[in-house]
This record gives C-alpha cells, structure tokens and sequence, in this order.
C-alpha cells in the first residue's frame, strides 16, 4: 500500500512539472511576421523563434543585403528563397524567408534593405523594426 501511494505521488509530481514545463498558447514557439510588421515593435521571449517573410524585390533588379541586427540578441538561423507559384504575374519573384534565435535580453532594431547590382547608391529601406527580448 505505501508503494502504490508513493508512487502515485511521483506520477502526480512528475505531471505536474511535465504541465508547467510547456509552452502556453499565448507563447509559441516560433513567432511569424510579414512587410506589415514594418515599423513596429515585436516582443519576444528568450528561446523564440523570430520567422520573417518578405516579398523579394528581384523584378527590380534588386537582391537582399546582409540583414542587420544586434547579434548579441538575435542570430540568424536560415535564409530561404521561395519561389512564386506557378500561376504568378510576370515579375512576382516570390518571397525571402529568414529565421532568428533569440539568443538574450534586450532589443535590436532589425532591417533589411535591398541593392541593384553592385550600385550601393541604390540601395532602398526593405523593412525596419525593432525586436525585444524578455
């Protein structure tokens, strides 16, 4: 008898942690935005995932520069290009995807501009916001 309450009571324990161990709803894993966030503050808390998509300004002319951010808060994980669907205008060269690990407390402002060519006189403003880990 004392065995089998001693072990229901490292079950109830052990569920107990395993609960408050999880990721609640209003906390995902992996945080997405879009062009819309532009301008904006995003609010992140440590171990997130930031996943930003934007429209890729190649029927310009125009390819990605390096993002800049603050590389003690964030660090980029991957860059994907994602080609458009099939059925898209002429001129729609689909979309950039990049991911951030946020690595410690603090705020970066994040951006992303766009050159054509090697012309760094053309370089345009893409996005800008600004990341803040709790």
């Amino acid at each position: 008898m004392k065995a089998t309450t001693r072990l229901v009571l490292i079950l109830i324990v052990s569920a107990m942690f395993t609960v408050s161990c999880k990721k609640d709803g209003n906390n995902p894993a992996v945080v997405e935005i879009t062009q819309q966030s532009n301008g904006h503050t995003v609010d992140l808390s440590q171990g997130q995932t930031l996943k930003i998509t934007l429209g890729n300004p190649g029927d310009g002319g125009y390819d990605f520069d390096t993002p800049q951010y603050q590389s003690s808060v964030l660090s980029l994980k991957s860059h994907t290009r994602n080609l458009p669907p099939a059925n898209s205008p002429i001129g729609d060269f689909g979309s950039d995807t990049w991911e951030f690990s946020t690595l410690s407390q603090g705020s970066s402002v994040l951006t992303f501009t766009a050159t054509r060519g090697s012309d760094k006189s053309s370089t345009v403003a893409i996005f800008t916001g600004t990341i803040a880990v709790k």
